[in-house]
């Protein structure tokens, strides 16, 4: 998480920390030297070689990159990689949040942290071998921390990637530290075959091209996917895992981007990554886009969206997607959006999953943590709340405006809302300073929230709450959201914030469909639980419908509590929190 998901474009700090050295140790200027000095050898050979054959190329299997075998002399070009990712990253950052993240990179001290304990008693860790399909249903687990017992519910990348009999990884990210994550995947630079698509944020044209030149001496097996950034779009910020194993496909969605701390190596940090393991089809067996469950469809048109190579696109079609039936792939797509495209993404998109799997309510309890707060006001939290109900929120503005133009004709005619007060029925938890102060790490760059946002007349303070992890010490880089109703909950696990950037914004005249999104996003909506004979009603184009023909909801549909979440979540913050009163919340630009 990083300012560059805020609402507003941020200033940028000129004192950067230098980028550390790489997995190959060379310095830029003798990188770029023997750049120039490859390419002109290249160019040499290119002008005396024979002319191609005819020889057909080897037919290849779409879920997987071609073979090739690599030669690198120095790495320079991958360690040019490496770094200028780094640059570019710390470039858009403060100089607060920089020290704080390269503090939280640092290997764990045994003074500070206490050595890793054993398995907890009665917990073995996963026995099934490598590629098998773990979680056919799908789980939901935090990140391993270093320093405190496994229970059984946490889960380390290496488990997560599995990259023993992985074949190609697509792996997704707003920050990276490939220094970091390669040496986790069996590629050629560690005696393997594994290859990898990188979807990476890059916004400025410089900025992408570089980032294409740096990858280039490793294109036998690694691309990069560098999203569409045009115009308003300010962050690329979707956390997303694909990763191809011979008889089955892993769908990872973390809320922990590609960062050793992130992962719980330096015991300060954790996240929640939801995942599922998807078989192949039998021998000759594909699925069309139009076969594919509701959470399948949208997966697609996200990837594709994001300009996802197509064969890599395509090999997800060798898999089946039945387990997902009951699930919603969540997204925001960068960029503005008008009608069936809009109403997929977004807060319309939320809705529209809601809906399709039949979680629509009338009154909702909703807990969100979040790492990352935007300029918020009632008025965006009223829209969030609307869209969790599943209310379609532009057929709810024509309702209301369709209402007061017939109440202007009655005489005494009282304005009367039947919304709940979003101040009482949302509670967003985020952690004060006192709390970040108290943490291991002590502080935090990649939890954001200005002052400014915070002391304007028009945020929502109130519904604050100070987060506070499970297991003591740890700070929060989650993206959690739990709603429920009379007789429906979900729980939503991804990349999203609470900011306009991440779930879009709707323009304040509602009379089509349309949303702005500055943010590319990606999560997944799980039902906790769900009662379809539950009358909920839904304010459509200027009239009142019903799911159910009866006038009242079912007596039995009763409001379901927090303790039915810990059959899908072991949630790893306190709830309820406890309110500020008066604390001040972590302002990660500021000096501490």
């Amino acid at each position: 998480m990083s300012l560059a998901e805020q609402d507003t474009k941020p200033a940028m700090d000129a004192t950067v920390a230098q980028p550390q050295g790489g997995i190959f140790g060379l310095d830029r200027k003798a990188m770029e030297e023997e750049r120039l000095a490859r390419a002109a050898s290249r160019k040499r050979e290119r002008s005396i070689s024979p002319p191609t054959t005819s020889r057909k190329a080897p037919k290849v299997e779409q879920t997987e990159l071609q073979e090739t075998t690599i030669t690198m002399n120095s790495g320079a070009m991958l360690k040019m990689f490496s770094s200028g990712v780094q640059q570019q990253q710390q470039d858009r950052k403060p100089a607060t949040a920089n020290r704080a993240i390269n503090e939280m990179k640092k290997e764990h001290s045994p003074g500070k942290i206490k050595s890793e304990p054993q398995e907890a008693t009665g917990i073995r860790p996963e026995s099934l071998p490598s590629g098998s399909l773990k979680y056919p249903y799908g789980v939901i687990k935090k990140t391993w921390a270093f320093g405190h017992e496994r229970t059984g519910n946490e889960v380390k990348i290496e488990e997560v990637l599995e990259a023993s009999t992985l074949k190609t990884a697509v792996l997704s990210a707003f920050q990276w530290d490939t220094d970091w994550i390669l040496p986790k995947l069996k590629t050629p630079l560690h005696g393997g075959k594994t290859k990898c698509i990188f979807i990476m944020h890059a916004k400025e044209d410089e900025e992408r091209d570089k980032i294409r030149e740096w990858a280039s001496e490793a294109e036998s097996f690694l691309r990069v996917c560098l999203p569409p950034m045009r115009g308003l779009v300010w962050c690329m910020h979707s956390k997303l895992m694909l990763l191809f194993h011979p008889d089955k496909l892993r769908i990872a969605i973390p809320t922990a981007n590609l960062l050793n701390f992130d992962w719980g190596e330096t015991g300060q940090m954790e996240n929640t990554v939801w995942m599922i393991d998807l078989p192949r089809l039998p021998q000759g067996s594909r699925n069309s886009i139009d076969d594919l469950t509701f959470f399948g469809k949208e997966l697609m048109h996200f990837i594709e969206k994001q300009g996802l190579d197509q064969n890599a696109r395509d090999g997800l079609l060798a898999f089946g997607f039945t387990a997902t039936k009951d699930m919603a792939f969540i997204h925001t797509i960068g960029g503005v959006h008008y009608r069936q495209q809009a109403e997929r993404t977004g807060l319309l998109g939320l809705s529209r999953a809601i809906r399709e799997l039949k979680l629509t309510a009338s009154d909702l309890e909703i807990d969100f943590a979040a790492s990352s707060i935007g300029q918020l006001n009632e008025k965006y939290l009223q829209d969030v709340y609307s869209s969790a109900c599943g209310q379609d929120l532009i057929a709810q503005a024509a309702s209301a405006k369709s209402k007061a133009s017939a109440d202007f004709f009655k005489k005494g005619a009282k304005k009367k809302s039947l919304a709940p007060d979003v101040n009482e029925k949302l509670r967003v938890y985020f952690p004060t300073e006192e709390t970040v102060k108290a943490s291991t790490a002590g502080a935090a760059g990649t939890i954001c929230l200005q002052r400014s946002y915070f002391e304007a007349k028009t945020f929502p303070r109130d519904i604050f709450r100070d987060y506070k992890s499970t297991r003591p010490g740890l700070l929060s880089h989650n993206k959690i959201m739990c709603a429920r109703g009379k007789g429906v909950g979900w729980v939503y696990v991804g990349s999203s914030n609470m900011s306009k950037s991440a779930w879009g914004e709707l323009p304040k005249e509602r009379n089509e469909k349309k949303i702005t999104c500055r943010n590319w996003e990606c999560g997944v909506l799980l039902p906790v639980a769900r009662q379809t004979s539950v009358n909920v009603k839904q304010e459509v184009e200027g009239e009142d419908s019903e799911t159910e023909d009866s006038d009242e909801e079912p007596e039995q549909a009763a409001m379901v509590e927090m303790e039915a979440f810990k059959g899908i979540i072991d949630l790893p913050f306190e709830c309820p929190g406890e309110t500020y009163n008066g604390r001040e919340p972590w302002y990660f630009k500021e000096e501490h």
